[in-house]
């Protein structure tokens, strides 16, 4: 991003709804889910620069079964002094989807300040947790990160005191779970964007950012006590500016490894050699340098490998970014066998999204094919800087069946506004994933999936805990196959829910699901009836 000096704020317009027929409507407003990603309080700017990015790198938005009633409930975060709100969706009770605010009911009652959060079962208990992680200076400026334990009676309990969970700095960038040293507890990776401003890639010794923060890893001790090892695990001390983490088993051999998405350097890639991380992009070949932001993951070809999408800035007037898009790392094995990454976003069509934030794999029309939909915008920086630049909409790939996407325009899903997090999620149990995502001044938007007539599965893997991060899920339909991933992050400042949703085209029924754990291990159910959704562990579908 440009480094230039900036004064004042622009104050923007919400957009005016889209009604043109399509795959996508917006019904957040209908809905309940009014939820507005206002401007909030900077007080960690030093100068005009700065405070624009504060309030414009994004909130994010979470989404979980937090009360165990089957359907899916969403907590939107907001800036400091707009605080986050959960909404619980009501079709479960009343058979019609629709979201009210329980935030003070569930015990959430917060002052915002809020980047990213996700929900997760920390203490294996059976319920989902959550993580907040803010932007706050170890004293009082902000707000502190914070752990709920959720009680399992549809309320959470701030049990941060005594949890050792202390992450200072700002700006944060990134949140990913895993059980990285694989002891049956999930473990906390956190990325912090430091406000280099284009530091030149090629000097290791760069003055490392402008805010005080460095990446950390947070050790799930139990009890929902955690332990920061970062530098004992071999994550060193990184102070660049990161984007989106991804824990994922990215050699195949049964350990979660690392990526982080970084704005201006190479990307970071640390391989786990059991239980502790060796910094090794260069060997694998993921050593993009551009402004890499969100990150997407699927096995396109269903290889046991894994492919990485990441977002990044499109500009063709050549003011931002370094000119070569998004990329989609493809894995493959080289001639040894090893694990190599090669970018084919322009040979596969998905180089151009403007300025990239939140994108996700998913499958839209419920074809069998996974599709791709990303985010975009930065409006107030581009207001002042390059006007005519934000004219942009959100870009959503249809997969043609040949590993090659076709952009699909004029159809609701290319909405305009300044988004950020994208998360997938079937808010009222069609079998079609809709589309959750967050704005920067405009409110939060709900692209309800129109698609019909076609079959659907959704594979949930909630109950799985631990053993469901990073796992892959394997649908195989009338001799065709689709995988995808089952993660706690990605996207943009996302929390995902542990649910993926397959077409089936004109099935009516998989011939098999596959799906292989955190750690290695594979269930394979077999046969699967249809338009439902099962909720699988390593034990099989839990009826």
């Amino acid at each position: 991003m440009a480094a230039a000096a900036l004064a004042g704020t622009i104050l923007l317009t919400p957009p005016p709804t889209r009604a043109a027929p399509g795959l996508c409507v917006n019904v957040a407003q209908e809905r309940g889910l009014v939820y507005r990603g206002a401007y909030g309080g900077t007080p960690w700017a030093f100068n005009p620069m700065s405070a624009v990015m504060l309030r414009n790198m994004g909130n994010g938005a979470a989404v979980t079964d937090y009360d165990a009633d089957g359907d899916l409930d969403v907590l939107m975060l907001g800036q400091l002094g707009h605080g986050n709100a959960l909404f619980r969706n009501g079709l479960a009770e009343s058979g019609s989807a629709s979201f009210t605010d329980q935030t003070a009911a569930a015990g959430l009652a917060n002052t915002g300040g809020s980047r990213v959060a996700a929900f997760a079962d920390l203490d294996n208990d059976g319920d989902q947790d959550l993580v907040v992680v803010n932007d706050w200076d170890g004293e009082g400026r902000g707000t502190p990160s914070t752990i709920w334990r959720n009680n399992g009676d549809g309320t959470f309990a701030d049990v941060t005191p005594g949890s050792r969970f202390a992450p200072t700095g700002y700006l944060a960038g990134g949140l990913a779970l895993a059980d990285y040293d694989r002891d049956g507890l999930l473990d906390l990776y956190i990325t912090y964007w430091t406000m280099e401003l284009g530091g030149d890639p090629s000097d290791d010794g760069y003055a490392k950012g402008q805010f005080p923060a460095r990446n950390k890893l947070f050790r799930n001790e139990g009890g929902l006590t955690f332990a920061d090892v970062t530098t004992d695990a071999g994550l060193g001390e990184v102070q660049i500016d990161s984007f989106t983490p991804i824990f994922a088993d990215f050699t195949a051999d049964g350990w979660p490894d690392l990526y982080v998405a970084v704005d201006h350097r190479p990307d970071l890639f640390f391989v786990s050699e059991g239980g502790s991380f060796r910094s090794a992009a260069r060997e694998f070949g993921l050593t993009h340098v551009g402004n890499d932001m969100g990150v997407a993951v699927a096995d396109l070809e269903h290889d046991g490998l894994l492919d990485l999408y990441a977002t990044n800035i499109s500009d063709e007037t050549g003011k931002f970014g370094n000119g070569q898009g998004n990329t989609l790392m493809r894995a493959t094995r080289d001639a040894e066998g090893r694990v190599v990454y090669e970018d084919q976003a322009s040979d596969l069509g998905v180089a151009d999204t403007g300025w990239g934030w939140g994108t996700a794999f998913t499958d839209m029309d419920l074809d069998g094919d996974i599709d791709l939909y990303a985010a975009q915008g930065m409006q107030e920086f581009l207001a002042q800087q390059a006007p005519e630049l934000r004219a942009e909409e959100a870009h959503l790939f249809l997969n043609e069946g040949d590993l090659t996407f076709r952009e699909a325009t004029k159809n609701g899903c290319d909405i305009v506004g300044d988004q950020r997090a994208v998360v997938p999620f079937d808010y009222d149990r069609d079998g079609d994933p809709d589309l959750l995502i967050s704005q920067v001044a405009y409110h939060a938007t709900l692209l309800e999936n129109q698609t019909s007539g076609q079959g659907w599965l959704t594979v949930d893997l909630a109950g799985a805990g631990v053993q469901a991060a990073g796992a892959r899920v394997t649908v195989t339909v009338a001799g065709g196959r689709s995988t995808q991933v089952a993660l706690f992050g990605g996207s943009y400042l996302a929390g995902m829910p542990l649910e993926l949703y397959f077409g089936l085209g004109a099935a009516t029924g998989a011939d098999d699901v596959t799906i292989t754990w955190a750690d290695g291990t594979t269930t394979r159910l077999g046969p699967v009836e249809g338009d439902r959704i099962v909720t699988v562990t390593p034990e099989g579908i839990r009826e």
